[in-house]
């Protein structure tokens, strides 16, 4: 066999065709359409196939010519019954069309009155014999092909759906160009494989149709290795054929045939296919695969952000925006349960209209299907099911203020957390599977991730309250400063806020504040509570609670950020304070502030050895500090606070 462009043509032409029907069998659901499209692509293969058989001269050129000329009309014909169950429609004909079928099997296979003869000449060329009775068999062939692609031409013009309008286009094409180059078998250049060709190209843009635009909704499972087998086999058939012909070139040069140089060849051959081949298989992922090979991304960016994100609006906002922008959606919202609430809050939105609503009861029919099926809920099920023809005013409203065409579970542990609603395509093209299992893929993924959050929340709650309860003990120590702590961290967090400093600084110092004297656990009662002045000895036992305090919550994860604040809180501004010494920059700004709130506290905090100062003496006192005791940036911002003028008495 002498391997030529005429026998690689329908080869490859073959592997294609051969590759899209075992997809097409492995799809599901497998019913009539699928059958008939099964057989039309069945046609297509044998008559790739029987082309390569005829060309190759391997075999009975006549038997395979009969069989490459029967193929093509077996081909009208399950055309002809596809677009008819396509549209669902009926003709008068249509019982007779089957018997032609099979009349054009027997006629052109098993008797000499279509093909009388067929042979490759010495130039490997085909020639072939029709008789005058090739129109009354090949006519009607054409006369349904031409009707079904009038059909599907009316249908692209009618339909409003545009992905439906995308699925008949390539189906339209790939017919007229079988059409057209079929007609070439009876003119002269029917000895070269045009036909074939056309059929390569119209295999292309059938699976095309199907990896891209969901032909008739089939989910090819094993599309990607069907692909890939595609490329390899066509990649494999170059390689082929590029040794075979060095080889050629090398015994008409040399006169003979050397191992090594073959292994050679091919070895050279072998490094500049493989990379061709990787290249090829990109190519494919990116045009065939474009939404999924970037929803891919999408999933893994979210999974990697997700698990370092503890905050709910957070990852809502940062789920949306990806979502939005990968899927090219107009607008999107997630809505997350309250707990003990009994409401679902809109936690993130995106181009949300103006009446959308914020909120959405546990029983809402939308969420009640959701909660009982994980399983994404279109708008169109929801115009047909049930469930939702009894709706109440309010929820309707609500619903077509949403305006949104897919609904997502957000599931953890059997329970609905969260809905993550998304609206139309920019495109205005449907959702396929593929962007349903990514959003359902999504949606697990957000469930976790809300139900992390959600735990994190309570357990932040949880420690809250414990702290607070800490802070209030050491403050029961003392009988004299009964919320003392509560009042330090709030005047220290607005005046770190009045002070325009970041959230979480501003947060720290509230917690330093409310913990600024934790360290006084390890100070003895006879001294804490001392009803005079404290001595000398005492002196140096009650400076130690700052670093006793710093070197307490340092132990502890969540609080350690906040120990510099305590271990620096009796610091004073020209050195002067303790445990350290330490003035102006050393000091740390959160203990700056509140060294400045707990020193106006207990200038107007009553002791048993003191009455307390008025406000505007309190104020009078820190200004005199300034710059002294006490940072002046610290004090403008804690006036501004605290107030000027009027009789605040911390009591």
């Amino acid at each position: 066999m002498n391997w030529s462009v005429t026998t690689i043509i329908p080869l490859i032409a073959s592997a294609i065709y051969g590759g899209i029907f075992v997809a097409v069998a492995f799809s599901a659901p497998f019913n009539r359409l699928r059958r008939i499209f099964m057989v039309y692509l069945l046609a297509m293969l044998i008559w790739s196939l029987s082309a390569f058989m005829t060309v190759s001269g391997l075999v009975h050129v006549l038997t395979w010519f009969r069989v490459m000329t029967a193929a093509p009309l077996v081909m009208m014909v399950s055309i002809f019954y596809f677009v008819q169950s396509l549209f669902a429609w009926r003709r008068k004909i249509t019982p007779y069309i089957f018997w032609y079928g099979v009349i054009v099997i027997v006629v052109v296979l098993f008797t000499n009155a279509i093909i009388p003869n067929a042979y490759l000449n010495e130039n490997q060329i085909l020639i072939y014999e029709f008789s005058n009775l090739v129109v009354l068999i090949a006519g009607p062939g054409y006369a349904l092909m031409i009707f079904s692609l009038i059909e599907l031409i009316r249908s692209i013009r009618e339909t409003d759906n545009h992905a439906q309008r995308n699925r008949l286009r390539y189906l339209a094409i790939g017919l007229s160009i079988t059409i057209v180059a079929s007609l070439v078998n009876f003119t002269p250049w029917g000895q070269y494989p045009i036909d074939i060709a056309a059929n390569g190209l119209t295999a292309i843009l059938i699976a095309y149709a199907i990896l891209r635009h969901q032909l008739l909704e089939i989910r090819v499972v094993i599309r990607l290795g069907l692909l890939y087998s595609i490329t390899t086999t066509v990649f494999g058939v170059i390689y082929y054929l590029t040794i075979y012909l060095s080889m050629d070139l090398f015994r008409i040069v040399s006169g003979g045939n050397i191992f090594w140089i073959s292994l050679l060849i091919a070895f050279l051959t072998a490094l500049v296919m493989t990379p061709l081949r990787n290249q090829a298989q990109t190519w494919i992922d990116r045009v065939f695969y474009r939404e999924r090979y970037h929803a891919g991304l999408m999933l893994g960016r979210l999974s990697e952000a997700t698990a370092s994100l503890l905050d709910l609006e957070e990852i809502s906002q940062m789920i949306l925006n990806e979502v939005t922008g990968t899927l090219h959606i107009h607008y999107a919202a997630i809505f997350v349960k309250k707990n003990h609430a009994g409401m679902f809050r809109l936690m993130a939105g995106q181009n949300l209209a103006p009446l959308a609503p914020r909120e959405l009861r546990e029983d809402h029919p939308v969420l009640v299907w959701l909660s009982k099926r994980s399983q994404v809920l279109t708008k169109h099920e929801m115009s047909n099911l049930p469930a939702f023809r009894a709706l109440w005013a309010e929820e309707r409203i609500e619903l077509d203020a949403l305006a949104m065409d897919l609904f997502i579970p957000l599931q953890a542990k059997g329970e609905l957390v969260g809905m993550l609603t998304i609206g139309p395509k920019k495109s205005t093209q449907p959702y396929t599977p593929d962007d349903q299992l990514t959003l359902i893929t999504l949606g697990n993924q957000m469930a976790v991730a809300i139900e992390n959050a959600r735990l994190y929340e309570e357990l932040e709650s949880t420690f809250v309250e414990t702290v607070i309860a800490l802070a209030n003990a050491i403050d029961l120590r003392d009988a004299y400063t009964s919320d003392h702590s509560e009042q330090i961290a709030t005047l220290a967090a607005d005046t770190a806020a009045a002070m325009n400093l970041p959230e979480k600084e501003v947060d720290a110092i509230y917690w330093g504040g409310l913990l600024h004297d934790i360290g006084k656990i390890g100070i003895p009662d006879s001294i804490l509570q001392k009803p005079g002045k404290l001595d000398d000895d005492e002196w140096v036992v009650i400076r130690q609670h700052p670093k006793i305090g710093a070197d307490l919550v340092a132990k502890v994860n969540k609080l350690a950020h906040i120990s510099p604040i305590i271990e620096y809180s009796h610091e004073r501004y020209n050195g002067s304070g303790y445990p350290y010494g330490a003035k102006e920059k050393e000091i740390p700004i959160g203990a700056r502030i509140v060294g400045v709130v707990d020193s106006y506290s207990a200038m107007t905090d009553r002791r048993v050895y003191k009455e307390p100062l008025s406000h505007d003496d309190a104020i009078e006192e820190l200004r005199r500090n300034s710059g002294v005791l006490f940072d002046p940036a610290v004090l403008t911002a804690f006036f501004k606070v605290i107030g000027n003028g009027k009789d605040q008495n911390q009591s």
